[in-house]
Parts: C-alpha cells; structure tokens; sequence
C-alpha cells in the first residue's frame, strides 16, 4: 500500500535525515514491521550501505543493559530458593503458582518505575488484608491446584505470610540476580532509563526512531523522553484522528496522553481515514469456535477472485483457531505466511505426551495399574498405530472385551511386546522421566518418513526441550520431583513455537493481533471478534490490589481493555474491506460478539457515510454436505447371511430390530459389523438388565421345580446383598470395586427393584418355579411358505405354575408402552407400539410348542413401575390356548415374510431420534 504507515514513516524519515540513516537505531515494539520499514527504505532509494539498525524494543532495553535477561522458568528456581529461607517446608509445587505471581508484580513495578518500598508499604497497611480484598485479588488456575484441601483458610493464611516477607522477596532477588549478572525483563527497563536519565549510559546513535509505539511503560516513556530531550529522538504514532481526537474512543487514550507529554513526534502522519475512507465492513456471525475457521474458508475463496493477496491479512484473536483455520483455507490461498508459527501443544506427538502424562497422573501404585482411558489414549493415537504393533492391538481388544477398567502392569506385560513395555511402566524419578521421554522420542521418530513434516519438526522441539530440562535438574542443589518436571515439561510446550514459513511479500499474512503493529492492509478478516477474547475481560494476574495498582501508575485491566481497543480500529483505519467474523452460539461457551462490532455498528456510519456495514449468518452443520438417503436391494448375500443366523435360531429381538430400523439390522444382524466398543464404568442401560438379571436368578438358584411359599421367598429376599456381591464379582470380577465406586447408587436401585420384585412374588405365592434364564432356551422349527426350515428360538427369564396356569415372565428395563397384544394392526405399527407384547408371547408361543395343551398367561415385570407389579398381557382375556397362538402364528409368518420379501429393499428408518444412539449413524451420516 502507498499511503501504508511504513510508507508514510519511510518518506518522512528521508525528509528529514537524507545521508544521515546510517548511524540511526530504528526501533519498534516488536520485530515484525522490520522486514517491511527494511523494503520501504529500499523502494524510495536508500542503499544497503546506509539503511540504519533495527531493533525491537525488547533487544534494545537488552543491548544497552549490562546484566543478562533470564528465562522465566530459571527466574523461578532462584526465587525458589530465597523463598524457602521464610518458608522451608514448601515445595516447589505448592510454589509454582506463588512464583508466577510474584515475578509479573516485580516486573511491572520496575518497568513502571515505582518505589517498591513505598508500594510494598501501602499494600500491608490494607486492612488485616480484609475478604473483600482477597476477591480482589485474582487466582489462575494453576495457583489454586496445589493448596492444601483440608484446610480452608489455608489460601489466606497464606496469603498474609507471603506478604510479609514480599518486599525483602523483591530485593533478594534482585540483589541475587546482579550477583550472578542477570536480570528479568522489567530489571532492565530500570536500569536502562535511570542511567539514560543521569547520564550514566551515553547514546551511541546520531537519532533514535520509535515508530508504532501505543501504550509506553513509564521506563519506556523515561527513555524516550530522555532522547528527545537531548535531541536525538523522533516518535511516530500510528493512529486516526477518528479515536485520537474523540475522548469516548478508549482506542485512543494511550497516544493521547503520550503526545501530549513527549515532543518530537510528527502530528501530519495521523490519518483521518476512518471518517472519510470508503469501507466495506461485514459483519459475520458463525455458531462455534470451528464454525468460524470454515466460514473464513468460504469468505476467502470469494475474496481470492479479486484480491492482492499481500495485501490482506487474516487475524487471529484466538489463536487457538490457528490449526483448524490451516485447514479450512481453500487451495487457492497459495503463499501463506504464517507469523506466529505453530504451537508445539498443537502437535500430534504431544497427544502421546499428553496422554503418558495422564498416565503417570492417574497411576495406582498399590494395585500397579493404569486407568483405561490413559491406556486406551496411547493406544489409539495415529502414530502409534502406525507401528501396527499387534501386542497393542491385542491389549486394546482385551481392554474391551474384559470392559477393564484399570489394567496392571502384569496383565500388559503378558501380551510380550516391546512397545507396550516402552509405554507402560511405573517413573518414580525426574531420571526415569528423562529416559523414559527419550526413548519414546526415538520410537516415534521412526515412524516419521517425511523430513519436512510438521511431525519431524516437533520431534526437534522435544529433543530440544527434553536436553533443557535435563540441564535444569543437574543446575538444581535440590531434586526435581515427578510432578514439577511434567508441570515444567508442559510450561515448555506451551511457550513453544514451530516456524512453518519464511517470509513470502505477495503471501497471505496469518497472524495474531499483537503482530498487526504498524502493518496495513488492504483487506483483514479478524476472527473471535467476541467479548471475553477481544478484549479479553477483568481479569488481571496480581497480588496487589486493583486500586494501588492504579495509584502508583501500574497496568491494570483498563489499560489491556484500551490496548486492544487500539490494536481492532488500528486494523481498520486503512483497510477498505474488513470481515469481522465473531462466534454467534451463546449459552455454550461461546462469548457475545464483541463490544467493538457494537461501537463501529452505533458510531461509525455516523462519523462516515462512506462505510457500508453488512450483517450476515452462517449456520453451519457438522456435515457439509446432506447425506442422501440409503436404499439396499435385497440379494444373494442378504438372504445367505440370514440362512447362516437361522441355524442358531430367529429370535423375537431379532424380529423386532428390523421393524426399528432396517438398515441397523442389516448392519449388526445381518453383516454383523461390530458395534462401538467402549469400556464401561458408569453402567448403562443394557449392563443395568445384565445386572437384575443375574440377581433375580442367583436369587432363586437351586430352586427349579420347587413350590415356592412366602417363607421360602423371604429367605431369599434376606440375602440380595450377599447374592449381589457374588453377581458383581461373577460379571466383574476383578472391576467390582471400580464399578462400586462410580455406580453406586445404580447397584442400591437393582437391588431395591429385585427386592420389590421378590415382594410382589411373596403376593402371588405359593407358586411352582418351573424354570429360570438362561436354563429355558427352546429353539423350535417353524414352516414359512417358499423358504427353507426357519427356527426360532428365545430365552425365557422366567416360567412358573399355579392354579393350573403355566406363566411367562419377561422382565422388561426399558419403557412398556402397551400390554395388549392387537392382532389385527399392522406389523409395522405392531412392532413399534407392541413390541414388549409381542416378544412375551412369543416366547410363550415357543414353550407352547414344546408343551401343548398347557394353559398359558404372558406377563411382563415392568421395572420401571416395579411397584404395579406383574402386568398380564390382555388380562381380561382367558389363557392362552392353541387357536390363539394359530392366529400368532399367522402374524409371525407375516412378519418374516416381510423380513425376507426380495422385493422390499432393506432402508433407514423414518424416526431420526433412533440415530442419536445408533452406533451406525457415522455410516449413513444421520
């Protein structure tokens, strides 16, 4: 862009300093617009010979200081240490989030040049540090883990016993720092504007160029002011008279109030674009964090028709979009520079550290186990899979199939595989860590063939943080435990960054907002333009109250609210085509849209005619496209597979899985593709059936062809909290205290419904109990016109006698719509408001079969309404004779016929509420 701010700068600079650029210092507030203000100069002339230095400020605070600026983590072992002087039983732990604290409120304090004696005095002066001053106060996350639970004004007491040693805290470190020559940031902001101020540092440059400075610290604005003073300083503003002229616009407050104070700046470079330039703003609104990576993909395919792409820049307030923005650019984006690279935590192989982490995490030391979840996250993670290592694929099968919970160390090592060995194994030390993290380092290495990979790259960065950490412990007098080196290792990651481009000026800029400073651009698309991201909300990591912080001049969250306030309309004051996209679900953790759309939508057409603001929605669904609907002609395998379920037998949950869907039918009946298979610990519905199943039958064992009295029924009623002990360890067996633990309200209600089912027994005794579960399987032959020999078969819960009548019991879990069993409805409709019905009588038509002439009644136990006890099926009809079960038979004949008619293809079924819990649904997309 001509009339970009570099530009503009570059121009004015060689206005005013021709032949002399070569002994000046450009400075910037970060590196980015170097390479930019670089290709400036060079367009309008300048020779390589003359183009003065650049700096960011950061590296020019650190050139001209004489201690060595330290990284964070080693900041923190060396306050560590000083801490525990006053506090010798904390570890290092309970101190991380302490440490963090401690350090930012030192920082700020001397980059804002305030007298720490008096601050620190002020501060214990507050009231007994009242409750309304602890809310005052607020805790990340990772400060509050390690407190101790059991005492709940641990938080406070130890609070108020870190503020009295904080001052002398301060000083200690610092004097400890320039002791071993080195310094955190903020130490060399002091020290950088004290002696520029009292002459003690001498400027070495002709004239120092501050460009696209907002918010200055009072070192900054010490330093800047020193120079312009002495003359040898110029200061560019990159601002819109829009918010600089306008005291609403918070945009604006920094620059105002640094202008007014520091000279040497020049006032023609404020542009006046934003109440005078033709803009086209659309403001677009996408449900979902994701939702909005997709709609910038369409957006930009539309824009890329027409657009210069070194001109437009797409903005990440969430930088967490990063990875699924990569993948919904379109093909046709080309050059991309990506400028605040990759995150490391983003990578795949820092999910399997991660997941060994967890690992580690969730141990059981006194048992030797590991948490399924953990096992199965290794397990299951593409990398490692790519080793196709069939010990693994055995375990993951077993894991399953035994529904483990925790599985030992002993039962993985029975599968005698290298790589389950590699994985799963107690670390008890920072050594072992270290060796165990290098080992899986190399592993996974191997499975990585592309050089250029982002993999390859990331195994880069872990080697290289691995060695770090390595170095870190030998450096320590003191042992790292387990838990500090993974919390380290974890700070790591995240602090980490993969290059992914080099520079390409016709590209596409990805980026983060901090990275926009002082660069302009045609057309921006800026996304998570939410409340609680942009800006990003009250929240300010300190121990000094809100309103000392403000007394004494240091930043609270105003100053961040005016920041980024600045960074957004600095964005649109030279763009003409600019896409706000912002998260429109609310209630789900997404934010409202930000209070900047709100402010440019109110004031801005008012200030400008010339802006066009345009509201659109997406709805975006999980889908992209619509999935069609699924319609399978019947053939030869169809027919050849029900032939080979058949030898074993049909039966009445078979019959009724076709008429619930179809297509579900063919696929786990049918093709007996397997269902999701998912390690139970919170039991479900099926697993709750499994469990009074087992019960009511371990509660009348030993009692086939008995008549049962009230006695008899009591006894047995007395000891269900023994019998479920044995059915827990029988379907269990070494998870019982597992499943106890997670479920063991659902267990008590098993019991509780055995229990009001053996009351409703003593109602209806004495009784013969013919027989009982799974010792009642009939399987019969039943002749279907034009087919072969069908057999039918089902396992009857329960058969008892009295009074001449034989009945069939069904225990039903789920919900039973009717109890009457309508022959003349349709099969569909029979199937869907019968089905209950249906299946009693057919298993009564089968003992029947196998014992005719026997007067017989179906009944159902309704286990949710356990207390209306046994519900017969048409009630108000007599027994079941042989001309009732000739009519069943007709209507079952009716039934498979239709099961096995060629000429009705096999389809989904129509109630979609069916799909939500199918374990197929990924198949046909519902």
């Amino acid at each position: 862009m001509e009339d970009s701010f570099l530009n503009l700068v570059a121009k004015d600079v060689l206005g005013r300093l021709t032949g002399r650029l070569k002994n000046c210092v450009v400075i910037f507030p970060n590196k980015r617009p170097i390479a930019y203000f670089l290709d400036a100069l060079v367009q309008y002339g300048v020779p390589a010979e003359e183009v003065p230095t650049f700096y960011s400020i950061e590296d020019f605070i650190n050139e001209l200081a004489t201690t060595k600026q330290v990284e964070n983590i080693d900041l923190l072992f060396i306050l560590y240490k000083l801490y525990l002087k006053h506090y010798p039983e904390s570890d290092f732990d309970e101190f991380f989030g302490w440490g963090n604290l401690m350090l930012s409120d030192f920082d700020d304090i001397d980059r804002y040049l305030v007298d720490a004696d008096k601050l620190l005095k002020n501060v214990s002066a507050v009231k007994d540090l009242e409750k309304n001053f602890m809310a005052d106060v607020f805790m990340p996350e990772e400060f509050l883990m390690p407190l101790n639970p059991d005492d709940e004004h641990y938080l406070e007491n130890r609070f108020r016993e870190t503020w009295q040693i904080y001052a002398k805290t301060y000083h200690d470190l610092k004097a400890e720092l320039k002791k071993q020559n080195l310094a955190y940031a903020g130490m060399n902001y002091r020290e950088v504007a004290e002696k520029l101020a009292s002459g003690a540092i001498k400027p070495g440059a002709d004239t120092y160029i501050f460009i696209g400075f907002n918010a200055l610290s009072k070192a900054e604005e010490t330093i800047i002011q020193t120079l312009i003073n002495q003359n040898k300083a110029l200061i560019y503003w990159d601002a819109d008279r829009y918010y600089i002229d306008n005291e609403r616009e918070d945009s604006g407050h920094f620059i105002r109030k640094h202008a007014s104070q520091l000279s040497g700046y020049n006032p023609q470079l404020f542009t006046d674009q934003l109440a005078k330039a033709r803009k086209n703003i659309e403001i677009i609104g996408v449900p979902l964090h994701v939702g909005q990576a997709k709609a910038l993909g369409i957006e930009l395919k539309k824009h890329l028709n027409q657009a210069n792409y070194g001109s437009t820049a797409i903005v990440l307030a969430d930088e967490n979009l990063l990875v699924p923005v990569l993948y919904a650019l379109p093909e046709e984006t080309g050059m991309l520079n990506i400028t605040s690279g990759y995150p490391l935590q983003m990578s795949s192989l820092y999910g399997i550290f991660q997941a060994c982490i967890h690992l580690q995490d969730n141990y059981q030391p006194g048992h030797h186990s590991f948490y399924h979840k953990d096992v199965l996250a290794i397990l299951s993670h593409p990398i490692v899979r790519q080793t196709n290592d069939n010990g693994a694929k055995l375990l993951t099968e077993a894991i399953q199939l035994n529904q483990l919970i925790y599985i030992s160390e002993t039962f993985i090592n029975g599968f005698d595989s290298a790589l389950l060995n590699l994985f799963f194994k107690e670390i008890s030390s920072t050594a072992q860590i270290d060796r165990w993290f290098r080992e899986i380092l190399a592993e996974m290495a191997n499975q990585v063939t592309d050089l250029e990979s982002m993999e390859n790259k990331a195994f880069k960065n872990f080697d290289g943080i691995i060695n770090q950490l390595a170095a870190l412990s030998k450096s320590q007098d003191f042992e790292l435990s387990k838990k500090t080196y993974l919390r380290l290792f974890k700070e790591k990651v995240y602090l980490s960054k993969i290059p992914l481009s080099e520079d390409h000026p016709d590209g596409i800029q990805l980026m983060g907002m901090l990275e926009t400073r002082c660069i302009d651009f045609d057309t921006v698309f800026i996304l998570s333009v939410n409340e609680g991201i942009l800006p990003a909300g009250n929240k300010h990591h300190s121990y000094i109250p809100f309103d000392l912080r403000k007394s004494f001049g240091l930043p609270t969250f105003d100053e961040q609210d005016n920041l980024y306030a600045y960074y957004f309309y600095r964005l649109l004051q030279r763009s003409s085509q600019i896409n706000l996209i912002y998260n429109s679900e609310t209630g789900s953790g997404g934010e409202e849209k930000s209070r900047y759309i709100r402010q440019i939508e109110y004031f801005l057409p008012k200030a400008n005619p010339n802006v066009m603001i345009t509201h659109r929605f997406y709805s975006l669904p999980l889908k992209t496209q619509t999935a069609g609907k699924i319609i399978i002609k019947k053939e030869e395998a169809y027919f050849n597979a029900l032939k080979a379920k058949n030898k074993t037998g049909i039966s009445p949950s078979f019959i009724s899985a076709y008429y619930i869907c179809p297509l579900q039918f063919l696929f786990n009946k049918v093709m007996n593709l397997p269902e999701k298979e998912e390690v139970v610990e919170d039991l479900e519905a099926r697993h709750f059936g499994l469990l009074f199943h087992a019960l009511m039958e371990r509660s009348y064992e030993g009692l086939k062809g008995e008549m049962l009295t009230k006695e008899i029924i009591e006894q047995r009623k007395a000891r269900l909290v023994l019998d479920m002990d044995w059915v827990l360890d029988k379907i269990h067996k070494t998870q019982k205290e597992n499943i106890l633990q997670k479920n063991s309200l659902l267990v008590e209600t098993v019991k509780v419904l055995a229990e009001k089912t053996l009351e409703a027994d003593i109602l209806h005794a004495p009784f013969k109990l013919i027989d009982m579960e799974v010792r009642a399987d009939y399987r019969m032959p039943f002749h279907l016109p034009g087919f072969e020999q069908i057999y039918l078969k089902g396992i009857i819960d329960r058969i008892d006698e009295k009074d001449g009548i034989t009945r069939i019991v069904d225990y039903k879990t789920g919900a039973v719509k009717s109890r009457d069993f309508n022959f003349r409805l349709p099969e569909t409709e029979l199937m869907k408001d019968n089905k209950e019905a249906f299946q009693t009588i057919f298993y009564g038509y089968l003992y029947h079969h196998a014992n005719p002439g026997v007067k017989l009644q179906a009944a159902i136990m309704p286990l949710k309404e356990v207390v209306k006890g046994y519900i017969k099926i048409n009630e108000n009809d007599r027994p079941f004779g042989s001309n009732d079960f000739m009519v069943f038979e007709d209507k079952l004949k009716s039934i498979l016929l239709t099961i096995l008619a060629p000429e009705k293809p096999v389809i989904q079924a129509e109630d979609q509420n069916i799909c939500a819990y199918c374990s197929y649904n990924n198949i046909c997309m519902r």
